[in-house]
C-alpha cells in the first residue's frame, strides 16, 4: 500500500464569502459585517475567484491577505 500523501495540498480551498468570512473570524459577537467584508474584497484587500455570478475565496489565502493589509507591528 502506498504511503498517505502527508504534504498539504497547495491548491486553493474554495468556499463562498459568507463561509469564508465565518471560518476567518469565528466568533459571531466580534465578526465584521459581511458589507464591510464586501468592501475589503471590492477594495482589493483579499483575494477571491469569480466564476461566473459566484465569488469564491480561499480562507488561508485571505487571512495571509488581512495579515499583510492590517497587521500593526511593534516595531
Amino acid at each position: 500500500m502506498p504511503p498517505a500523501n502527508t504534504q498539504p495540498s497547495k491548491e486553493p480551498f474554495l468556499i463562498g464569502m459568507r463561509s469564508c468570512l465565518e471560518m476567518v473570524f469565528p466568533d459571531p459577537e466580534t465578526r465584521p459585517s459581511f458589507r464591510l467584508f464586501n468592501d475589503w474584497k471590492a477594495k482589493g484587500f483579499i483575494p477571491y475567484y469569480k466564476i461566473g455570478r459566484r465569488v469564491f475565496m480561499d480562507p488561508k489565502q485571505v487571512r495571509t491577505a488581512l495579515d499583510k493589509q492590517f497587521k500593526i507591528s511593534e516595531f
